[in-house]
C-alpha cells in the first residue's frame, strides 16, 4: 500500500528542525559582521559582549538595572545599560540602528552582541552596527 510507504517513511525519517535561537553560539569572527544574535524565542540568562576575535565580557540578565537609556547622538545612537553584580558596571554602547536591539536587550532575548572591527559608510544600509562599547565602574555612594 502506497500509503503504508509513505507513513513509514515519514516515521523513519528525523524531521528537520529549524535552528532554535537560544541554541546560538557566540559568532565566528571569519564570516560577515553581525551587530548582535538573534533574537533568542525567550530570555536568556547572559548577555556576552563581544570585543573582537580575542576579548569577551559576560553580564547575567538578572543584573540589568531597569533605568536604561538610548539616545540619539552625533554620528548614531547610544544605549547606556548598568550591571548591578557584586559591583555595578555602566555599559555603554554607540552605533547606527540600535533601537530594535535595545528593544531586546530589556526583553533578555540577545545572547551575544558584538563591537565592529571597523565602522561602515553611512550608505551601508540599515543594518545596525555597532562601534564602541566602553565599561565604566560606577562606584556607589555610601548609604550608611
Amino acid at each position: 500500500m502506497n500509503g503504508d510507504r509513505l507513513l513509514s517513511k515519514l516515521v523513519k525519517e528525523e524531521p528537520k528542525r529549524e535552528e532554535n535561537a537560544a541554541d546560538v553560539t557566540l559568532p565566528d569572527y571569519t564570516g560577515p559582521y553581525e551587530a548582535y544574535s538573534r533574537a533568542a524565542n525567550q530570555a536568556v540568562y547572559s548577555l556576552h559582549v563581544l570585543l573582537g576575535p580575542d576579548e569577551l565580557r559576560s553580564f547575567q540578565y538578572a543584573h540589568l538595572d531597569s533605568d536604561s537609556t538610548l539616545k540619539i547622538a552625533a554620528g548614531g545612537q547610544v544605549i547606556v545599560l548598568r550591571f548591578r553584580g557584586t559591583r555595578t558596571t555602566e555599559v555603554t554602547l554607540r552605533g547606527r540602528n540600535l533601537r530594535y536591539m535595545y528593544d531586546l536587550l530589556h526583553q533578555h532575548r540577545l545572547p551575544w552582541i558584538a563591537r565592529a572591527d571597523r565602522d561602515f559608510p553611512d550608505g551601508a544600509g540599515k543594518k545596525p552596527i555597532v562601534t564602541h562599547i566602553v565599561f565604566e565602574e560606577i562606584k556607589e555612594p555610601d548609604r550608611g
